[in-house]
């Protein structure tokens, strides 16, 4: 007697076959409407099961978030706390990790929530050269670097925001390789990156890309990252050199100066006072004069009055604003500002030139008093809206 062995596909041709005959037996109509709905029914039934199988790696994603936390966030708490630098076996042992400890990507992933709480919960108390061994203890710097070597550009975005939130340094051969790839969004994560945590020209990308757009978004977080730079003691950039660059970059320029204010570099106020005298362009010359008047540089007071004449409505009220912060007490200056407040048409610049008086000193305040005397009508709500606190939030600052 002969046995035939089936195919593993015998069966699925088989109920096939039946389902084919017994179609051909309807009109051409019926068949049609048959086979659509059969592929809907396929569709929908796929549908609900990608989105089961999606909640429920969601859950079981969040129990091992909850379970990791639970079990490991006062261990590590207990390791960054540490006044020494604990040795790897160390950490190992308060961990409780077994040994030969290895780390699947899922549970890298789980750490990441716990870590980050533990990082914004101890801030400047937290021990850096523990931090450092508890990431390397965890495998984390390999899992970042696994995640940014991926084809996933979703995955190399989250490696590079974790990266940042949990201040991991990364090799900079890694981050290097996006610098100039042409997903913008993966492309200013590294750059920002590099800019960061570089110590071999990190700032060289925005002084060479003759295509950089310098957006809000930008300036918010390369300020930052200066915050972090000056924080931890790494070299600063020279924002002069970024000022004269070539070809001009007009918000590369602005976000220098900028930072040379809110860093009160007060060295750099000789060469900006020089760039103010030759500027034209008035973004700029704004941003130069709000720097220099914020800074207090005094011998910047004679150039302010010259441009004062010739400058544009949003000029002047930068102008004013930046004499009112030398507060040099010059009596020519004041009578300069008087004359205006009551030449003036533009009434925003009416409005920031008496709030100006009206701070420039005890003359500034007897000069107030004189105008308000002598006001007409018409200018009288000026002087209610200066003396008004509900209006002029700055006098609770």
């Amino acid at each position: 007697m002969e046995y035939y062995t089936l195919s593993r596909y015998a069966y699925w041709k088989y109920y096939f076959l039946v389902f084919y005959y017994r179609l051909a037996e309807y009109p051409a109509p019926v068949r049609a409407w048959l086979v659509f709905g059969s592929l809907c029914l396929l569709l929908l039934a796929l549908i609900v099961l990608g989105n089961a199988l999606r909640v429920f790696a969601h859950y079981r994603f969040e129990y091992l978030v909850h379970h990791t936390r639970e079990r490991y966030y006062e261990r590590m708490k207990m390791v960054v706390t540490q006044a020494r630098t604990l040795e790897p076996q160390e950490i190992s042992a308060i961990l409780e990790l077994p040994k030969n400890f290895k780390m699947k990507e899922r549970q890298n992933r789980s750490f990441i929530p716990s870590l980050t709480e533990l990082k914004q919960e101890m801030g400047e108390s937290l021990s850096r050269p523990n931090w450092v061994r508890l990431m390397q203890t965890l495998k984390m710097p390999a899992y970042f670097e696994s995640q940014i070597l991926s084809r996933s550009v979703r995955k190399k975005v989250q490696g590079f925001k974790d990266v940042s939130d949990l201040d991991a340094n990364l090799k900079e051969a890694v981050a290097s390789r996006y610098l100039f790839t042409k997903n913008r969004k993966l492309q200013m994560h590294a750059r920002l990156h590099a800019a960061r945590f570089g110590t071999s020209y990190p700032f060289k990308v925005l002084e060479d890309d003759p295509n950089l757009i310098f957006t809000d978004e930008m300036v918010v977080k390369y300020h930052n990252v200066l915050v972090y730079r000056q924080k931890n003691g790494l070299a600063m950039p020279n924002f002069i050199r970024w000022c004269n660059r070539s070809p001009v970059n007009e918000e590369l320029r602005i976000f220098a100066v900028n930072e040379i204010r809110l860093f009160k570099r007060k060295e750099d106020c000789s060469e900006l006072l020089g760039m103010l005298e030759a500027c034209r362009d008035e973004a700029f010359s704004c941003a130069l004069i709000r720097t220099l008047g914020e800074l207090e540089y005094l011998p910047a007071e004679a150039e302010f009055c010259r441009r004062y004449v010739s400058a544009s409505f949003t000029e002047r009220q930068v102008l004013a604003e930046a004499l009112g912060a030398l507060g040099s007490g010059n009596s020519e200056t004041l009578s300069f500002m008087v004359e205006d407040f009551l030449q003036t048409t533009d009434y925003v610049t009416r409005m920031v030139l008496l709030r100006v008086i009206y701070r420039y000193g005890d003359k500034g305040k007897a000069a107030y008093e004189k105008l308000k005397a002598e006001a007409v009508p018409d200018l009288m709500p000026y002087f209610s809206h200066i003396e008004c606190d509900l209006i002029d939030s700055r006098r609770y600052a």
